[in-house]
């Protein structure tokens, strides 16, 4: 009787370590990502479109005109590299600083941000290995500084398997760097 309740104890042990550890596995389930190949657009208000140079990381720099309380647009693809389906929620904006995502939005158009093209939000699910077109609002702010500042990563919200939300850091294709004024001039 003692050894059956030791060997029904330790297998109980195994299996809730097994348990543990495949929560903690999907915990931290970060599946989405920016296509490369896809298509990238800016919206209006587009400064500057540098090439990529030497320094950038291989990614073009969009550099929009700064103007008080008109947001930047930019679209790109975004793709489910998981192995579950996911349910794309939102942006989590972080307002710390002059430049950062604030919203999304829907488009109808590929290779276009333009404001006759983007549609609000509500969620979207992506299957395994599928993509979609998004369109990401950047908030620009140069009223406390007058240097740049530059984001190439939007962090979107998500919900998968009924039970987990989170959010991801995205690594876009490209940057958006924002020029305040007293900042170096823009140079194509």
């Amino acid at each position: 009787m003692r050894l059956a309740l030791l060997v029904i104890a330790s297998v109980l042990a195994v299996v809730a370590v097994a348990v543990l550890g495949l929560y903690l596995a999907l915990r931290t389930y970060a599946p989405l990502s920016a296509l490369g190949g896809g298509s990238v657009a800016p919206g209006p208000g587009l400064g500057a479109d540098v090439e990529p140079t030497f320094g950038s990381g291989g990614k073009t720099v969009f550099i929009p005109i700064y103007r008080k309380g008109r947001p930047f647009d930019t679209a790109f693809t975004i793709e489910n590299t998981g192995r579950f389906a996911v349910t794309l929620t939102g942006v989590q904006a972080h307002t710390d600083g002059p430049l950062y995502a604030d919203k999304l939005f829907a488009t109808d158009a590929v290779g276009s941000a333009a404001l006759e093209h983007l549609h609000a939000f509500r969620e979207l699910r992506l299957d395994p290995k599928q993509s979609a077109l998004i369109a990401v609002d950047w908030h620009l702010d140069c009223s406390h500084t007058t240097g740049e500042a530059t984001s190439d990563r939007v962090r979107l919200r998500y919900r998968y398997l009924s039970m987990f939300n989170r959010s991801q850091a995205v690594e876009l294709p490209f940057a958006v760097t924002l020029r305040c004024s007293g900042g170096p001039p823009a140079s194509p």
